[in-house]
């Protein structure tokens, strides 16, 4: 029986172990989805800005002709 405690004692540690591993990984993957988020906010106003500038350059340029 000796063995069979010290086993299960081996696995609750492991257990516990990895429960804070994964707590870990989990915060560490919330952070990096705020960043990309925050990332594809910056592009999407961008992207916005940039399409705005084009279409007002070719309006300038078809009302100069």
């Amino acid at each position: 029986m000796d063995s069979v405690d010290e086993a299960l004692a081996r696995l609750d540690k492991h257990e516990a172990e990895c429960a804070l591993r994964y707590e870990m990984i989990q915060l560490q993957l919330d952070e990096h989805n705020r960043r990309f988020d925050k990332l594809e906010k910056m592009m999407q106003g961008g992207f916005a800005s940039i399409a705005m500038i084009v279409t007002v350059a070719i309006a300038i340029l078809e009302f100069a002709r």
